[in-house]
Order: C-alpha cells, then sequence, then structure tokens
C-alpha cells in the first residue's frame, strides 16, 4: 500500500463524445395517431399515451399484470408519459426494444431492472425527464440505456420495502448506458441481508464481461453507508463526481464485487477504480467526515496502457488525513489536485 497520487504531465487526447441514443433511437411523436390503443385503454379521461389511461395511477400501486400491458404497448412505438405523484411497484424490463417513458417529477416506490430474457437482452430504454426511485436500479447484459435526471434516494415511508435505497448496479454485458445527471442519496448499509448485494451506492462491474461506454454528466452521492463508488469497465467517461461522506455503515453480511479481492469490499471508499480501463473522469471530489471511513480513494490494478484518466481530484481536509490505496500495478493517473477546501 502506498499512500500517494501519482501526477502525471502529459497531452492526452479524450473523446467524450454523446452517445447517439437520442438521435438514433428517438420516437416519432407525430406518428401517436397511427397507433392504435384501443386494447389497452383503462379509463378514456385521459389523452393517448397518459399512463393513466392504461390504468396506473400516481399514488396508487399496480399490478405486474397491467405493467406488462403498458409494456405491449410502448414496444409498439407508443411513448408513455408519467405525471407527478408516487408510483407504488416495481419497473421490470426484460429482453425489450425500443421503450420511451417520460416522468414530469415521477417517483417509484420500489425499484427498476433493465434486464436480458434469456439470451436477449433489453436494448434502447429511454427513461427520460425527472425520475426518483426509492430503491434500487439494476442492469444487466443490456444496452443503448438512456436517463435524463435520475435520483435514487431513501423514505422509508413511501418504500415499498419501508427500507432504505440499495443503489445503483450496472452489472456484466452492459454497455453504453447515458445518465445525463444522477444522483444516490442515503443508500443503505447495514447488516440486514435486504443490503447483501450492495456494496457501494454505484457499482459497476461483472467479471469477464465487464460494463463499456458508460457516460455521466454528473455523479452526487452523498451518505453511502459503504463505498460510495465502485468502477470497473471499459471507456466510460463521467464529467463530474461529487462524493459527500461515506464508508459509516457495516461491513458484515455483504456480497463480494466482482474483479475485487475476496473481502476487500468490506474494507470501504470513497471512490474506487479498479480494472476500469480507457476511462476518463474530469473532476473528482470527495468530501469526508468524520464518520467517514476507511479510504478517501482506492486505485487498483488494469491496463497501463488503457489508463484511467482522472484531470482534477480534490479532497476535503478530513478526506486529505484518510490514507489512499493504490495498487503496484495501478492505471489511474492524476493530472492535477485542486487547492484544498474545508
Amino acid at each position: 500500500m502506498r499512500h500517494t497520487i501519482f501526477f502525471v504531465f502529459f497531452v492526452s487526447f479524450v473523446s467524450s463524445c454523446k452517445n447517439d441514443i437520442n438521435l438514433n433511437n428517438q420516437k416519432d411523436y407525430s406518428n401517436l395517431i397511427d397507433i392504435n390503443d384501443q386494447s389497452y385503454v383503462v379509463d378514456t379521461t385521459y389523452q393517448k399515451g397518459d399512463i393513466r389511461r392504461y390504468g396506473i395511477y400516481p399514488n396508487q400501486s399496480f399490478s405486474n399484470k397491467t405493467w406488462n400491458q403498458v409494456l405491449l404497448l410502448a414496444s409498439k412505438g407508443m411513448p408513455i408519459t408519467f405525471q407527478k405523484g408516487i408510483y407504488h411497484g416495481n419497473f421490470i424490463f426484460s429482453g425489450l426494444d425500443n421503450i420511451t417513458m417520460h416522468f414530469k417529477d415521477a417517483t417509484l416506490a420500489g425499484g427498476i431492472q433493465i434486464i436480458n430474457n434469456e439470451n436477449k437482452g433489453s436494448k434502447n430504454i429511454n427513461l427520460l425527464g425527472k425520475l426518483t426511485v426509492l430503491d434500487k436500479v439494476f442492469i444487466k447484459q443490456s444496452q443503448s440505456i438512456k436517463f435524463d435526471n435520475l435520483s435514487i434516494v431513501s423514505d422509508t415511508i413511501h418504500n415499498i420495502y419501508q427500507k432504505q435505497n440499495r443503489g445503483l448496479s450496472i452489472y456484466a454485458g452492459s454497455k453504453k448506458i447515458n445518465i445525463d445527471t444522477l444522483k444516490i442519496i442515503d443508500t443503505g448499509g447495514s447488516s440486514d441481508s435486504f443490503y447483501k448485494y450492495s456494496a457501494s451506492a454505484l457499482q459497476v462491474h461483472g467479471y469477464n464481461n465487464n460494463p463499456e461506454d458508460l457516460n455521466i454528466g454528473y455523479l452526487y452521492i452523498k451518505n453511502a453507508e459503504r463505498t460510495a463508488l465502485y468502477l470497473t469497465g471499459n471507456n466510460h467517461h463521467i464529467k463530474k463526481i461529487d462524493i459527500d461522506n461515506f464508508g459509516f455503515g457495516s461491513n458484515s453480511n455483504m456480497f463480494g464485487l466482482e474483479d475485487a479481492k475476496p473481502k476487500s469490499q468490506e474494507v470501504f471508499a470513497g471512490a474506487w477504480f479498479n480494472k476500469c480501463n480507457d476511462c476518463t473522469v474530469d473532476t473528482l471530489v470527495i468530501n469526508a467526515q468524520p464518520n467517514s471511513k476507511i479510504f478517501s480513494a482506492k486505485f487498483g490494478l488494469g491496463v497501463y496502457s488503457k489508463p484511467c484518466i482522472i484531470n482534477n481530484i480534490q479532497f476535503n481536509k478530513h478526506a486529505q488525513q484518510m490514507p489512499i490505496e493504490d495498487d503496484l500495478l495501478t492505471n489511474v493517473l492524476v493530472k492535477r489536485v485542486l487547492n484544498d477546501y474545508y
């Protein structure tokens, strides 16, 4: 273990062009009139595309059967709009293509799964607008996923499990994930088995099939009871990361993280980069609190010819007093340390 940050002075050009998902996968809303939704209509009071028209209402629960009917309609090209309110259930997209949903400051009391159905992954799933999730977002074996403004927060009163949130997990085989703004706040991390698979508020991992092409404009993580960020994979680009307090939860009853050494997930950190190749972070800010532990950052191993570049890094006073763990074979390269702040 070495408590040091490498300063690398070299000219690098990193292309961080946004994924073309908005251009290539947008629905042609002018054709809505041509989509026949009559077999799905429950309430004719609402206009075509309004989720209430199909039997799902804010501040009420909904059945899996009703949700699946909505997905059938959405897969025909109908963009679905969710009005403001709390929707009591889970959203599961399993092996689906070309789904577009708009959220007008809507809250989901459960979680979201964007996953494969046997050998078919989900593709071109666009969840646009402002969406808040109270449990967990899980993505696996899926690609071309778009979020505009996604917040994952804790609200034990309205959460359908009456628990804290379990963060965002992007798992094996996932590619081309685009999130403009991502906020993860108050992720749980007690010894309760409910949090067994939540070792980090944002965990991006998958042994021998690591996620690729994750693009985030702004990432904010606050009060993560375990590690705040665990990032593996290839060709990820994050413009700014703000991490505020982490590592004050329990390290018992935890499942391991892919590509990490056994039990290393039990030693918490603000940001942990491991086998992260050809990745770029423009600015990383770590704001530790007196109860934060153990490491401010972990720089794991990687392919040195494919560096994980952090252009700017900034620690507050508490974070500066914490150790940094960097592997002898790390490929994390830090270009500049910004001025200290309190």
